[in-house]
């Protein structure tokens, strides 16, 4: 080995070294704004049903009794709740699933000279098993505008099987208010919160790469933004229920009202809610008529910009994620010298001159 190409290797050793450092840092960092964001939504979901129930539907709100009040505050209480947990489960959840696929890959590759035997078939069911959940517009609307803010190059983390809009309950079903996961997910999925030596961890993979790394970052922002939409689902529900609501608004469109594009808002003056004009039969007379329909929807930007201390934790996500890239551009081409380097010296080990 040459000097040269033994220096290669240091570099190549200490800068995997350096991004196991940084995915500590990513992973402490993220479990703090975790924890600052749920206090965030915590108290900015109470708010926003406050001014709903109050300056939205003052008449409903009044409609109903004092122990109804009482019932519909502790239901919204206990589902603000939920934030913390909810938030810290795609945390987890979202390593699980990118050490998955990482050890995957390395399997795959280890198992390139062995022949083929799935069918096309299997191959096919095999990447449908991998599928993630469904993501709402907003959230791929949400997840865009992260990528661009953060500048991360689209090979670093690229994703596949995010479905489209759908449902996750039926019309009026009311979803329990102290689940800590999506209502499609297992309960033999849920991770332990308590037991910290079992909690997955990015430095339970070796060699750290740098794809790794933003393949978990871009994960756990999905997940975020899945709980924000999950809350703002699970108390519309619940403010249709008590009939604040307008119930001849159906069900499924007070659920895709958390779910349209950022673009697509109307006027509102208070964060994390929206308005939409809705189109509705005006009884016998079979015409229609427009209504305007409040409804929650949580958005991270709301609760960033109303939160100082949330901005603080992103600028740091976004030092982080900058050194990423650049410690990313420097591994990559480190590998590809080290790549030229092994084939120059495979092509000469199995080179050989014919005889005249």
């Amino acid at each position: 080995m040459t000097g040269s190409t033994e220096r290669l290797y240091q570099t190549l050793e200490r800068l995997r070294g350096e991004l196991s450092q940084l995915s500590h840092q990513f992973e402490d960092t993220y479990r703090e704004y975790i924890t600052a964001l749920a206090n965030a939504v915590r108290h900015q979901l109470i708010l926003a049903t406050y001014h709903l129930c109050t300056q939205g539907y003052p008449e409903a709100f009044l409609a109903l009794s004092f122990s109804q009040r009482q019932g519909l505050q502790l239901r919204v209480r206990q589902l603000a709740k939920q934030a913390e947990p909810m938030m810290l489960q795609g945390l987890y959840r979202a390593t699980v699933e990118v050490l998955q696929e990482a050890r995957a890959v390395t399997e795959s590759s280890q198992a390139t000279s062995e022949p083929a035997t799935d069918s096309p078939d299997d191959d096919e069911e095999s990447e449908e098993s991998e599928e993630l959940g469904p993501l709402s517009r907003s959230d791929q609307a949400a997840l865009e505008a992260f990528a661009e803010e953060f500048e991360l190059p689209d090979d670093l983390f690229a994703r596949v099987g995010i479905s489209g809009v759908t449902s996750d309950t039926e019309d009026g079903d009311e979803v329990p208010f102290l689940e800590t996961e999506s209502p499609d997910a297992k309960a033999q999925d849920l991770i332990d919160l308590e037991d910290m030596d079992s909690l997955p961890s990015l430095s339970d993979y070796d060699p750290m790469t740098p794809e790794l790394i933003a393949s978990w970052q871009r994960t756990v922002e999905e997940n975020i933004a899945r709980v924000l939409s999950q809350l703002s689902q699970r108390v519309n529900r619940l403010l249709q229920s008590r009939t604040i609501l307008p119930a001849t608004v159906p069900p499924k469109l007070v659920q895709a009202a958390t779910q349209v594009d950022a673009m697509a808002d109307g006027a509102s003056n208070v964060p994390n809610l929206l308005k939409l004009l809705v189109e509705t039969e005006a009884g016998d007379e079979s015409r229609s008529q427009v209504a305007q329909l409040l409804a929650v929807r949580l958005r991270l930007a709301d609760i960033e910009f109303a939160d100082p201390t949330l901005k603080t934790w992103r600028d740091r996500l976004r030092k982080l994620s900058s050194q990423l890239v650049s410690l990313g551009r420097t591994y990559q081409d480190k590998q590809r010298q080290r790549a030229v380097i092994e084939a120059e010296s495979a092509w000469r080990s199995s080179w050989f001159e014919e005889e005249d």
